[in-house]
């Protein structure tokens, strides 16, 4: 059985592959961190250890936002997606790891009720 994160493998790779050339080319590891409030995507891309910066560009802003919608259609939502990058024996590795909150749960939870909600139209301050 494969794992049902196989399915955003490919996209993942592309999201990291940009995000390595959005980095400046001395850094050697990155974190790229993309949060959701619920009503906006958020980028950062970052490394600690270097006072250079990393310009996000359109591809991967647009790589970012189908990375979240792919996994919100198929269920798997987050608020928090830090994904770091580094280079590893020559070539590049990266790990993933993600925060969901609970009240961002219940935001999308009470948000989906509100709109599957049966109401006349005329009653709108129902």
């Amino acid at each position: 059985m494969t794992d049902k994160f196989d399915s955003y493998t490919s996209l993942l790779q592309s999201l990291v592959k940009e995000a390595i050339t959005c980095s400046p080319a001395s850094w050697n590891h990155g974190q790229l961190t993309i949060t959701c409030d619920g009503a906006y995507l958020n980028y950062a891309l970052k490394n600690s250890q270097s006072e250079e910066k990393a310009q996000i560009n359109d591809n991967l802003r647009q790589l970012c936002e189908e990375f979240y919608v792919q996994m919100r259609q198929a269920g798997d939502t987050w608020d928090k997606a830090v994904v770091k990058y580094f280079r590893k024996d020559g070539s590049w590795s990266f790990e993933v790891n993600f925060d969901r909150a609970e009240a961002v749960t219940q935001r999308h939870t009470a948000a989906s009720q509100l709109a599957n909600a049966e109401k006349p139209w005329w009653k709108f301050w129902q």
